[in-house]
């Protein structure tokens, strides 16, 4: 059995969490872009898998911010890509590594994470966190059939 590198709990989502992120760095120049919505399929304080209908190239070192609410809090993390596979022509997903230098922004998402995987036991959506509504996984997933 292949080991596992995932160093943190990771919370597997019913629902999807709603997320926006956008481009700030590529091969380590600064740059920005729009903001583009994606749904979190899966999260730990390591990291996320997402879903998003971009093609995005994995070998040009990009340095992505997320943005999504846990709490009715915003949260904001920067990351990286580090696997990529295509689910049809019009749907990706990808592996984020986080890269979290504050460490009071590390503490806050894992107890916010670990929170959330509480209150998940009972129900599969909060209306403190930003779980898709059923308009934007229709976005996201226009061309996807979910299953």
């Amino acid at each position: 059995m292949p080991f596992n590198k995932r160093e943190s709990f990771r919370i597997n989502l019913q629902i999807p969490l709603s997320a926006k992120f956008k481009i700030i760095g590529i091969e380590n120049k600064a740059t920005d872009t729009k903001y583009t919505k994606i749904s979190i399929k899966d999260i730990s304080a390591g990291g996320v898998r997402m879903h998003t209908p971009l093609d995005l190239p994995v070998n040009m070192n990009l340095l992505l911010e997320f943005t999504f609410q846990l709490f009715s809090q915003e949260m904001k993390v920067l990351g990286t890509i580090t696997r990529k596979n295509i689910l049809q022509s019009t749907l990706y997903e990808y592996g984020i590594k986080f890269s979290i230098a504050d460490l009071t922004l590390e503490n806050q998402l894992t107890r916010q994470l670990q929170l959330l995987s509480t209150r998940l036991r009972n129900t599969n959506i909060l209306t403190s966190c930003s779980f898709c509504s059923e308009e934007e996984l229709a976005e996201i997933y226009s061309n996807y059939p979910l299953t």
